[in-house]
């Protein structure tokens, strides 16, 4: 069965679904939509130095520094204008995967059925009764597919279409996406020890000349059911960080191979003063997920300002 999204039941009454027939249908509603479909066509219209800024007042009513970035935020905007082109390779989840290999082992990638520029009716029938459909060229463009018999090649052909048709620069103007071929790569499900969906572990890795390597663990969990985020040190203590999906209000174990997942996380962020990579812990097992250069661009909700402006002073660019 796919899953893209938190499985949601909801039982409604007469009355209610009238009501909230009527209030979906109101003027009011009605006006609000239309004034932010003009909002979003003129945001989409301007420059990639206006929407940025523009974008970011929206998210925390001011504009950002970005001739003298000092927070966290300020400098992936800057980079989200500015990105170094080899950044554009490895934000490509295929290209990536060389990257990785030659890096840390191919025995770090997951394993795959097949890339392509298009789903073909001869891929589709070759793919196993489950499999992770993923696009390369940006972030949300993927489907778990739990069972192929619950779907149709019809149904993955035009979602997949939907997907390579977008330039995910367009979204938040990460100009390191733009160049990005769009393809489509089905990856096998990975699943943990309890048959679920296996947590994501997030390495942000900093580092600065002189200084030893810097790195916050975020791990996001129950994706698909009550998202939680929850952000750890080296030492398995947990931080606040984030002031949205708050802390879980339950003690994550530490995973056993966590020391080599560090390991393997600096090996593959050398060279970069920052960057996010993500690694899923299963067993003994260590599954390469992505690098990140510009998280959230540049739109986290960080706890404090303080928070903003401690991670901004760990890197230079």
């Amino acid at each position: 069965m796919p899953r893209t999204a938190p499985d949601r039941k909801y039982v409604m009454t007469n009355q209610k679904r009238t009501s909230r027939w009527s209030k979906r249908n109101s003027p009011k509603r009605a006006f609000d939509a239309l004034m932010t479909a003009i909002r979003s066509n003129i945001m989409n219209s301007l420059s990639d130095r206006l929407h940025v800024p523009l974008r970011y007042k929206r998210a925390f009513g001011e504009f950002p520094n970005l001739r003298n970035p000092k927070t966290f935020n300020e400098k992936i905007c800057y980079r989200k204008l500015h990105p170094q082109p080899v950044f554009s390779i490895l934000s490509d989840k295929i290209e990536a995967r060389a990257y990785v290999k030659h890096t840390i082992g191919e025995r770090f990638l997951i394993p795959h059925y097949g890339i392509a520029k298009e789903l073909s009716p001869d891929l589709f029938e070759q793919l196993p009764n489950s499999f992770v459909m993923k696009a390369s060229h940006g972030s949300g463009f993927n489907l778990l597919v739990d069972d192929k018999q619950n779907t149709s090649f019809a149904e993955l052909y035009n979602l997949s279409q939907q997907w390579l048709s977008q330039n995910f620069y367009t979204v938040c103007r990460e100009n390191q996406y733009k160049p990005i071929e769009p393809r489509l790569i089905f990856e096998k499900m990975l699943l943990d020890e309890e048959k679920k969906v296996p947590k994501d572990y997030k390495f942000h890795c900093f580092s600065a000349p002189g200084k030893e390597p810097v790195i916050y663990i975020e791990v996001s969990h129950d994706r698909f059911i009550n998202y939680k985020v929850d952000f750890f040190d080296l030492d398995w203590k947990p931080v606040q960080v984030r002031s949205e999906h708050l802390n879980s209000d339950i003690d994550l174990e530490k995973p056993r191979t966590l020391d080599e997942a560090i390991s393997r996380a600096k090996a593959l962020a050398a060279g970069f003063s920052y960057v996010r990579v993500d690694f899923y812990l299963i067993g003994d097992d260590i599954y390469f997920g992505e690098m990140t250069f510009t998280p959230m661009a540049g739109l986290m909700k960080f706890k404090s300002r303080q928070i903003d402006e401690e991670w901004g002073a760990l890197f230079n660019d």
